[in-house]
Protein backbone atom coordinates (compact mmCIF):
# COMPACT_ATOMS: atom_id res chain seq x y z
CA UNK A 1 0.00 0.00 0.00
CA UNK A 2 2.58 2.12 1.07
CA UNK A 3 4.66 1.46 -2.02
CA UNK A 4 1.62 1.99 -4.11
CA UNK A 5 1.03 5.29 -2.44
CA UNK A 6 4.63 6.10 -2.93
CA UNK A 7 4.67 5.62 -6.96
CA UNK A 8 1.23 7.79 -6.94
CA UNK A 9 2.94 10.94 -5.52
CA UNK A 10 5.89 10.28 -8.12
CA UNK A 11 3.72 10.26 -10.89
CA UNK A 12 1.51 13.80 -9.40
CA UNK A 13 5.08 15.19 -8.76
CA UNK A 14 6.65 14.08 -12.33
CA UNK A 15 3.50 15.83 -14.10
CA UNK A 16 3.74 18.90 -11.78
CA UNK A 17 7.77 19.06 -13.31
CA UNK A 18 6.87 18.51 -16.65
CA UNK A 19 3.96 21.45 -16.44
CA UNK A 20 5.94 23.64 -14.58
CA UNK A 21 8.82 23.01 -17.85
CA UNK A 22 5.84 23.24 -20.16
CA UNK A 23 4.73 27.14 -18.92
CA UNK A 24 7.91 27.85 -18.40
CA UNK A 25 8.97 27.19 -22.00
CA UNK A 26 6.42 28.74 -23.16
CA UNK A 27 7.30 32.01 -21.44
CA UNK A 28 10.24 31.78 -23.54
CA UNK A 29 9.43 31.20 -26.94
CA UNK A 30 6.24 33.84 -26.69
CA UNK A 31 8.03 37.21 -26.21
CA UNK A 32 8.47 40.64 -27.80
CA UNK A 33 11.26 40.96 -29.60
CA UNK A 34 11.56 44.54 -30.92
CA UNK A 35 9.49 47.67 -31.34
CA UNK A 36 10.27 49.70 -34.69
CA UNK A 37 9.15 53.21 -35.16
CA UNK A 38 8.39 54.24 -38.85
CA UNK A 39 9.00 57.15 -39.94
CA UNK A 40 7.56 58.61 -43.38
CA UNK A 41 8.87 61.92 -45.31
CA UNK A 42 5.15 63.84 -45.26
CA UNK A 43 4.56 67.52 -47.10
CA UNK A 44 6.06 69.33 -44.23
CA UNK A 45 8.55 66.95 -43.22
CA UNK A 46 9.67 63.34 -41.68
CA UNK A 47 6.71 61.90 -38.97
CA UNK A 48 6.22 58.96 -37.23
CA UNK A 49 2.96 57.40 -38.41
CA UNK A 50 3.14 53.55 -36.98
CA UNK A 51 4.76 51.42 -35.22
CA UNK A 52 5.80 47.76 -35.06
CA UNK A 53 6.32 45.36 -32.58
CA UNK A 54 7.86 41.83 -33.16
CA UNK A 55 6.99 38.73 -31.34
CA UNK A 56 8.46 35.52 -31.07
CA UNK A 57 4.75 34.07 -32.10
CA UNK A 58 2.14 34.46 -34.77
CA UNK A 59 -1.15 36.35 -33.40
CA UNK A 60 -4.48 35.70 -35.05
CA UNK A 61 -5.54 38.93 -36.42
CA UNK A 62 -8.75 39.43 -34.31
CA UNK A 63 -6.50 38.97 -31.35
CA UNK A 64 -5.48 42.45 -31.69
CA UNK A 65 -7.58 45.59 -30.84
CA UNK A 66 -6.64 49.02 -31.07
CA UNK A 67 -7.45 49.53 -27.39
CA UNK A 68 -4.71 46.72 -26.62
CA UNK A 69 -1.93 49.36 -27.08
CA UNK A 70 -1.08 52.58 -26.15
CA UNK A 71 1.67 54.93 -27.38
CA UNK A 72 2.32 57.93 -25.41
CA UNK A 73 1.40 61.21 -26.76
CA UNK A 74 -0.56 59.98 -29.90
CA UNK A 75 -3.26 57.96 -30.86
CA UNK A 76 -4.00 54.95 -32.19
CA UNK A 77 -5.82 54.82 -35.61
CA UNK A 78 -5.52 50.65 -36.69
CA UNK A 79 -4.01 47.39 -35.23
CA UNK A 80 -3.41 44.81 -38.03
CA UNK A 81 -0.60 41.80 -38.02
CA UNK A 82 1.45 40.91 -40.83
CA UNK A 83 4.77 38.70 -40.99
CA UNK A 84 6.91 41.96 -42.85
CA UNK A 85 6.41 44.81 -39.97
CA UNK A 86 5.39 47.11 -42.75
CA UNK A 87 2.56 49.56 -42.82
CA UNK A 88 -0.42 48.82 -44.76
CA UNK A 89 0.80 45.24 -45.28
CA UNK A 90 -2.55 43.51 -43.30
CA UNK A 91 -3.18 40.04 -42.63
CA UNK A 92 -5.03 37.44 -41.25
CA UNK A 93 -2.08 36.33 -39.11
CA UNK A 94 1.60 37.21 -38.05
CA UNK A 95 4.31 37.89 -36.21
CA UNK A 96 4.35 41.12 -36.39
CA UNK A 97 1.66 43.93 -34.85
CA UNK A 98 1.73 47.06 -36.82
CA UNK A 99 -0.09 50.22 -34.85
CA UNK A 100 -0.72 53.48 -37.20
CA UNK A 101 -0.67 56.83 -35.17
CA UNK A 102 -2.73 59.79 -36.35
CA UNK A 103 -1.06 63.00 -37.58
CA UNK A 104 -2.42 66.50 -36.75
CA UNK A 105 -4.20 67.77 -40.09
CA UNK A 106 -3.57 70.99 -39.11
CA UNK A 107 -0.78 72.65 -41.15
CA UNK A 108 2.58 72.86 -39.15
CA UNK A 109 1.25 71.03 -36.28
CA UNK A 110 4.59 69.26 -34.87
CA UNK A 111 3.08 66.22 -33.36
CA UNK A 112 4.92 63.43 -34.58
CA UNK A 113 7.46 65.28 -36.08
CA UNK A 114 11.40 63.92 -36.53
CA UNK A 115 12.85 67.12 -37.18
CA UNK A 116 13.53 69.76 -34.53
CA UNK A 117 13.77 73.57 -36.76
CA UNK A 118 16.43 75.30 -34.63
CA UNK A 119 19.31 78.27 -35.54
CA UNK A 120 18.23 78.01 -38.98
CA UNK A 121 18.69 74.19 -39.94
CA UNK A 122 16.57 71.29 -39.39
CA UNK A 123 18.27 68.71 -36.61
CA UNK A 124 17.27 65.47 -36.76
CA UNK A 125 15.90 64.05 -33.49
CA UNK A 126 16.46 60.88 -31.86
CA UNK A 127 13.06 58.56 -31.66
CA UNK A 128 11.83 57.66 -28.18
CA UNK A 129 8.66 55.93 -28.51
CA UNK A 130 6.88 55.15 -24.75
CA UNK A 131 4.99 52.02 -26.01
CA UNK A 132 2.38 49.93 -23.77
CA UNK A 133 0.45 46.22 -24.73
CA UNK A 134 -2.06 46.91 -22.05
CA UNK A 135 -4.04 43.61 -22.15
CA UNK A 136 -2.33 40.16 -22.53
CA UNK A 137 -2.48 38.35 -26.53
CA UNK A 138 -2.77 34.51 -26.88
CA UNK A 139 -0.59 33.57 -29.79
CA UNK A 140 -2.16 30.96 -32.25
CA UNK A 141 0.07 28.31 -30.30
CA UNK A 142 -2.11 29.37 -27.52
CA UNK A 143 1.04 30.56 -25.97
CA UNK A 144 0.36 34.39 -23.26
CA UNK A 145 2.33 37.70 -24.54
CA UNK A 146 1.84 39.22 -21.36
CA UNK A 147 1.19 43.07 -21.10
CA UNK A 148 4.47 45.03 -20.53
CA UNK A 149 5.61 48.34 -21.52
CA UNK A 150 7.98 48.79 -24.24
CA UNK A 151 11.03 51.69 -25.70
CA UNK A 152 11.33 51.30 -29.20
CA UNK A 153 14.85 49.41 -30.33
CA UNK A 154 14.95 50.03 -33.91
CA UNK A 155 13.59 52.79 -36.78
CA UNK A 156 12.64 52.89 -40.81
CA UNK A 157 12.63 55.76 -42.60
CA UNK A 158 10.30 55.15 -45.28
CA UNK A 159 11.10 56.09 -48.98
CA UNK A 160 14.89 56.39 -48.13
CA UNK A 161 16.53 53.72 -46.65
CA UNK A 162 17.67 50.89 -48.91
CA UNK A 163 16.50 53.08 -51.25
CA UNK A 164 19.22 56.26 -51.50
CA UNK A 165 22.81 55.62 -50.58
CA UNK A 166 25.11 58.24 -48.48
CA UNK A 167 27.81 59.27 -50.08
CA UNK A 168 31.19 61.83 -49.27
CA UNK A 169 32.55 63.39 -52.18
CA UNK A 170 36.63 64.73 -50.98
CA UNK A 171 37.95 67.51 -52.96
CA UNK A 172 41.40 66.04 -53.85
CA UNK A 173 42.64 69.55 -54.17
CA UNK A 174 41.86 71.94 -51.18
CA UNK A 175 40.25 68.79 -49.08
CA UNK A 176 36.63 70.06 -48.84
CA UNK A 177 33.51 67.76 -48.77
CA UNK A 178 30.50 67.45 -50.29
CA UNK A 179 27.84 64.80 -48.75
CA UNK A 180 25.26 63.67 -50.59
CA UNK A 181 22.69 61.21 -51.06
CA UNK A 182 21.75 58.90 -53.96
CA UNK A 183 19.03 56.71 -56.19
CA UNK A 184 20.05 54.37 -58.50
CA UNK A 185 17.33 52.18 -60.36
CA UNK A 186 17.46 48.65 -60.12
CA UNK A 187 17.91 46.08 -63.17
CA UNK A 188 17.24 48.73 -66.01
CA UNK A 189 19.99 49.07 -68.76
CA UNK A 190 19.05 52.06 -71.00
CA UNK A 191 20.51 55.40 -70.39
CA UNK A 192 19.05 56.87 -67.42
CA UNK A 193 18.37 61.15 -67.13
CA UNK A 194 19.82 62.88 -63.61
CA UNK A 195 18.22 64.65 -61.84
CA UNK A 196 19.75 67.38 -59.83
CA UNK A 197 18.10 68.40 -56.27
CA UNK A 198 19.21 71.26 -54.42
CA UNK A 199 18.02 71.32 -50.56
CA UNK A 200 16.91 74.76 -49.18
CA UNK A 201 19.06 76.66 -46.53
CA UNK A 202 17.39 74.82 -43.43
CA UNK A 203 18.09 71.56 -44.62
CA UNK A 204 22.33 71.96 -44.69
CA UNK A 205 24.79 70.52 -42.52
CA UNK A 206 26.73 67.22 -42.03
CA UNK A 207 24.01 64.55 -41.10
CA UNK A 208 23.72 63.59 -44.78
CA UNK A 209 19.59 62.85 -44.33
CA UNK A 210 17.91 66.28 -43.52
CA UNK A 211 17.47 66.65 -47.29
CA UNK A 212 15.66 63.98 -47.55
CA UNK A 213 13.63 64.12 -44.53
CA UNK A 214 12.48 67.83 -44.45
CA UNK A 215 10.19 67.50 -47.12
CA UNK A 216 9.04 64.67 -49.81
CA UNK A 217 10.80 67.35 -53.02
CA UNK A 218 13.01 64.66 -53.91
CA UNK A 219 11.43 61.75 -52.76
CA UNK A 220 8.55 62.96 -54.92
CA UNK A 221 11.19 61.58 -58.11
CA UNK A 222 11.64 57.90 -56.34
CA UNK A 223 8.44 56.59 -55.82
CA UNK A 224 7.61 53.20 -57.66
CA UNK A 225 4.84 54.98 -59.78
CA UNK A 226 7.12 57.73 -60.72
CA UNK A 227 9.88 55.55 -61.37
CA UNK A 228 7.34 53.47 -63.24
CA UNK A 229 6.62 56.44 -65.25
CA UNK A 230 10.00 58.01 -65.74
CA UNK A 231 13.38 55.39 -64.37
CA UNK A 232 15.75 57.81 -62.79
CA UNK A 233 19.01 58.28 -61.17
CA UNK A 234 18.67 61.32 -58.48
CA UNK A 235 21.24 63.39 -57.28
CA UNK A 236 20.19 64.80 -53.75
CA UNK A 237 23.57 66.34 -52.19
CA UNK A 238 23.44 68.28 -48.67
CA UNK A 239 25.26 71.74 -48.58
CA UNK A 240 28.28 72.21 -46.08
CA UNK A 241 27.62 74.39 -43.08
CA UNK A 242 29.29 77.54 -42.97
CA UNK A 243 30.45 76.95 -46.67
CA UNK A 244 28.81 80.11 -48.36
CA UNK A 245 25.70 78.22 -49.57
CA UNK A 246 25.23 76.45 -53.06
CA UNK A 247 27.14 79.37 -55.10
CA UNK A 248 30.29 78.49 -52.92
CA UNK A 249 29.90 74.69 -54.08
CA UNK A 250 29.12 74.40 -57.28
CA UNK A 251 32.15 73.01 -57.93
CA UNK A 252 32.09 69.99 -56.05
CA UNK A 253 28.47 69.56 -57.03
CA UNK A 254 29.65 69.52 -60.87
CA UNK A 255 32.71 67.14 -59.98
CA UNK A 256 29.93 64.69 -58.43
CA UNK A 257 28.07 65.25 -61.24
CA UNK A 258 30.99 64.28 -63.54
CA UNK A 259 31.64 60.86 -61.39
CA UNK A 260 27.60 59.88 -62.07
CA UNK A 261 28.44 60.31 -65.49
CA UNK A 262 31.71 58.15 -65.92
CA UNK A 263 29.81 55.29 -63.00
CA UNK A 264 26.37 54.96 -64.33
CA UNK A 265 24.69 54.65 -67.82
CA UNK A 266 23.54 58.78 -67.21
CA UNK A 267 21.66 60.29 -70.81
CA UNK A 268 23.63 63.09 -70.89
CA UNK A 269 21.37 64.97 -72.89
CA UNK A 270 18.70 64.64 -70.22
CA UNK A 271 20.32 66.24 -67.21
CA UNK A 272 17.89 67.74 -65.27
CA UNK A 273 18.52 71.13 -62.79
CA UNK A 274 15.61 71.74 -59.49
CA UNK A 275 15.94 72.99 -56.42
CA UNK A 276 13.81 74.98 -53.53
CA UNK A 277 14.41 78.51 -51.83
CA UNK A 278 18.56 78.37 -51.74
CA UNK A 279 18.48 75.48 -53.91
CA UNK A 280 16.78 77.23 -56.58
CA UNK A 281 18.93 80.06 -56.22
CA UNK A 282 21.41 76.99 -56.69
CA UNK A 283 20.20 76.08 -59.40
CA UNK A 284 20.33 78.92 -60.98
CA UNK A 285 23.79 79.71 -60.36
CA UNK A 286 24.97 76.22 -61.28
CA UNK A 287 23.07 77.13 -64.92
CA UNK A 288 24.73 79.86 -65.21
CA UNK A 289 28.18 78.52 -64.82
CA UNK A 290 27.60 75.68 -66.44
CA UNK A 291 24.95 76.85 -69.46
CA UNK A 292 25.66 73.05 -71.55
CA UNK A 293 24.56 71.16 -68.36
CA UNK A 294 21.05 71.11 -67.92
CA UNK A 295 18.52 69.87 -70.13
CA UNK A 296 15.58 71.81 -68.30
CA UNK A 297 15.59 73.82 -64.98
CA UNK A 298 12.92 73.73 -62.05
CA UNK A 299 13.60 76.97 -59.74
CA UNK A 300 10.89 76.90 -57.24
CA UNK A 301 10.64 79.67 -54.57
CA UNK A 302 14.03 81.17 -54.78
CA UNK A 303 15.68 83.87 -57.24
CA UNK A 304 19.06 84.91 -57.98
CA UNK A 305 20.64 87.70 -59.15
CA UNK A 306 22.75 88.19 -62.11
CA UNK A 307 23.95 90.28 -64.85
CA UNK A 308 22.11 90.12 -68.48
CA UNK A 309 25.48 89.25 -69.24
CA UNK A 310 25.51 86.12 -67.06
CA UNK A 311 22.10 85.09 -67.78
CA UNK A 312 21.95 85.68 -71.31
CA UNK A 313 23.01 81.79 -71.33
CA UNK A 314 19.79 80.49 -69.98
CA UNK A 315 17.49 82.82 -72.54
CA UNK A 316 16.79 79.71 -74.74
CA UNK A 317 16.69 77.08 -71.88
CA UNK A 318 13.85 75.54 -71.01
CA UNK A 319 12.70 76.84 -67.92
CA UNK A 320 9.49 76.24 -65.29
CA UNK A 321 10.03 78.85 -62.54
CA UNK A 322 7.29 78.34 -59.37
CA UNK A 323 6.69 80.67 -56.33
CA UNK A 324 4.04 81.60 -54.39
CA UNK A 325 2.55 85.33 -54.75
CA UNK A 326 3.06 86.09 -51.08
CA UNK A 327 6.29 84.55 -51.14
CA UNK A 328 9.04 87.40 -52.49
CA UNK A 329 8.70 87.02 -55.88
CA UNK A 330 10.52 90.21 -56.92
CA UNK A 331 14.22 88.19 -57.43
CA UNK A 332 11.82 85.36 -59.33
CA UNK A 333 10.38 87.74 -61.31
CA UNK A 334 13.50 89.71 -62.59
CA UNK A 335 14.95 86.94 -63.94
CA UNK A 336 11.85 86.12 -65.78
CA UNK A 337 11.96 89.35 -67.23
CA UNK A 338 15.52 89.13 -68.07
CA UNK A 339 15.22 86.06 -69.97
CA UNK A 340 12.23 87.32 -71.65
CA UNK A 341 14.25 91.05 -72.96
CA UNK A 342 17.45 88.47 -73.95
CA UNK A 343 14.82 86.44 -76.28
CA UNK A 344 13.17 83.97 -73.89
CA UNK A 345 9.70 83.47 -74.57
CA UNK A 346 7.71 83.19 -71.87
CA UNK A 347 4.09 82.14 -70.67
CA UNK A 348 3.23 83.74 -67.21
CA UNK A 349 0.51 82.27 -65.14
CA UNK A 350 -0.35 85.03 -62.62
CA UNK A 351 -2.73 87.47 -61.05
CA UNK A 352 -6.11 85.68 -61.80
CA UNK A 353 -4.30 82.50 -63.42
CA UNK A 354 -2.46 82.13 -60.13
CA UNK A 355 -2.59 78.25 -60.05
CA UNK A 356 -4.44 77.26 -56.48
CA UNK A 357 -2.08 75.69 -53.96
CA UNK A 358 -4.30 73.94 -52.36
CA UNK A 359 -4.89 71.30 -55.09
CA UNK A 360 -3.10 67.91 -55.30
CA UNK A 361 -4.00 65.22 -58.12
CA UNK A 362 -5.56 65.48 -60.99
CA UNK A 363 -6.95 68.97 -59.97
CA UNK A 364 -2.99 70.23 -59.88
CA UNK A 365 -2.07 68.22 -63.04
CA UNK A 366 -5.10 70.25 -64.97
CA UNK A 367 -3.79 73.84 -63.83
CA UNK A 368 -0.27 72.42 -65.19
CA UNK A 369 -1.36 71.01 -68.62
CA UNK A 370 -3.54 74.34 -69.31
CA UNK A 371 -0.06 76.17 -68.64
CA UNK A 372 1.38 73.60 -70.98
CA UNK A 373 -0.80 73.78 -73.77
CA UNK A 374 -0.86 78.05 -74.01
CA UNK A 375 3.43 77.31 -73.74
CA UNK A 376 3.18 75.31 -76.62
CA UNK A 377 0.42 77.60 -78.36
CA UNK A 378 3.02 80.53 -77.65
CA UNK A 379 5.94 78.66 -78.83
CA UNK A 380 7.30 79.26 -75.49
CA UNK A 381 10.65 77.84 -73.34
CA UNK A 382 10.15 79.37 -70.61
CA UNK A 383 6.97 79.25 -68.16
CA UNK A 384 6.48 81.28 -64.80
CA UNK A 385 3.81 80.38 -62.35
CA UNK A 386 2.57 81.66 -59.04
CA UNK A 387 0.51 79.99 -56.39
CA UNK A 388 -2.70 82.34 -55.29
CA UNK A 389 -1.40 84.24 -52.01
CA UNK A 390 -3.08 82.35 -49.22
CA UNK A 391 -3.16 79.21 -50.80
CA UNK A 392 0.10 77.76 -49.67
CA UNK A 393 -0.12 76.70 -46.21
CA UNK A 394 1.46 76.68 -43.77
CA UNK A 395 3.67 79.69 -45.26
CA UNK A 396 3.85 81.08 -48.37
CA UNK A 397 7.48 80.29 -48.50
CA UNK A 398 6.62 75.93 -48.88
CA UNK A 399 5.21 76.07 -52.34
CA UNK A 400 7.73 73.44 -53.09
CA UNK A 401 4.96 71.14 -51.84
CA UNK A 402 2.38 71.46 -54.49
CA UNK A 403 4.66 71.74 -57.12
CA UNK A 404 6.74 68.38 -56.93
CA UNK A 405 3.77 66.41 -56.16
CA UNK A 406 2.24 67.44 -59.22
CA UNK A 407 2.79 64.97 -61.93
CA UNK A 408 2.54 66.85 -64.90
CA UNK A 409 5.91 68.93 -63.90
CA UNK A 410 7.89 65.76 -63.40
CA UNK A 411 6.20 64.53 -67.11
CA UNK A 412 7.19 68.01 -68.36
CA UNK A 413 10.58 67.80 -67.22
CA UNK A 414 11.36 64.58 -68.53
CA UNK A 415 10.43 65.39 -72.14
CA UNK A 416 12.99 67.90 -72.87
CA UNK A 417 16.51 67.03 -73.88
CA UNK A 418 19.66 68.74 -75.10
CA UNK A 419 20.18 68.06 -79.05
CA UNK A 420 24.27 68.19 -77.95
CA UNK A 421 24.68 65.84 -74.85
CA UNK A 422 26.21 67.42 -72.00
CA UNK A 423 30.25 66.36 -72.33
CA UNK A 424 32.30 66.78 -69.20
CA UNK A 425 34.95 69.19 -69.54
Amino acid sequence: MVKRLFSVMLLVTVLIVSLTASVGLAAKQANLMGVTAIAETLEEGQKVTAVALEYSESIAAEAVTTGMFSVSGRQITRAYVNNTGDKGDVKAAGNHVVLELAIDPVPGSPLGSTLLYANGSNHRLALYLNVAQTADITTVAGNVLQAGSFLNTKERNLGVDGLYKAHIYTNPEDGTELGYRLFVPEDIDEPLPLVVFLHGGGEGGTNNIAQLLANRSALEWTTERAQAANPCVVLAPQCPPDSGGWSSNTGNLLDVIHMLIEEYNIDTSRIYGTGLSAGSAGTWAMAVENPSLYAALVPVCGGHRFSDKQIAVLADKPIWAFIAADDNPAGMRTAIEQLELLGGIVVRNVDDEAWNGFLRGPKADEQALKQLADAENADANIMYTEYIAGTVLPFGHWSWMAVFSTDAVREWVFAQRQETPYVPK
